[in-house]
């Protein structure tokens, strides 16, 4: 009897290790992987953070360059010249769109829907279908008084926009994309030219 149950304790402890060392080996794949996944996913999301801050920089860009160039216009070639800038401003943002509603969200810790539509209404407001900028300079002579007016106002809150969001620089390694989501230090830049948009679209 003694040697029986002295055999079945001599099986018994190897089995346990095994079985502790298969569940170990199971834990750490499992644990790899799903670090591994979000990690994956981490730099995705950094990714596309970082291409819609590039996007918000063209925005700035061309809206203060485009509306210059029409203030200064010479020439139909000019003036030309200015609204296809101010074509690709538009262009860019519906791009940089969502990196202004996130950085609101991460501020505020209100969803998207809650904060998102002070900076819509901004964007519609500056250059949306029925905004005087989609068809300044359209037409023959110089430029009217309140065009002129409009125009001035949408430059300097641009160069404010630019001022705050070139502050900033863009990454463009995965280690970078990861700290736009982790450190994500881009924030208070896209809240500040969030606010001059809203303020230049209260001003038009």
């Amino acid at each position: 009897m003694s040697a029986n149950v002295q055999s079945k304790r001599s099986y018994t402890a190897p089995i346990i290790f095994v079985v502790l060392v298969v569940l170990m080996t199971l834990i750490i794949v499992v644990s790899t992987k799903y670090l591994f996944m979000k990690q994956t996913h981490t730099t995705d999301q950094g990714k596309q953070l970082a291409e819609e801050y590039n996007y918000a920089l063209i925005y700035a860009d061309r809206l203060h360059n485009g509306t210059d160039l029409m203030l200064s216009a010479k020439s139909e070639a000019d003036r030309m010249r200015a609204a296809r800038m101010l074509g690709e401003a538009h262009l860019a943002s519906g791009e940089s769109l969502g990196l202004f509603l996130e950085a609101q969200r991460l501020t505020t810790g209100q969803s998207t829907e809650e904060t998102g539509n002070p900076i819509i209404v901004a964007m519609n407001t500056v250059f949306g279908e029925k905004s005087i900028l989609a068809s300044v300079g359209e037409h023959e002579g110089t430029l009217t008084e309140q065009e002129i007016a409009m125009l001035t106002l949408v430059r300097d809150g641009a160069a404010q926009m630019q001022q705050a969001l070139n502050r900033f620089r863009p990454p463009s390694g995965e280690a970078g994309f990861r700290q736009m989501v982790t450190v994500a230090d881009w924030v208070p830049n896209v809240v500040e030219a969030s606010k001059y948009l809203e303020q230049l679209a209260d001003n038009l």
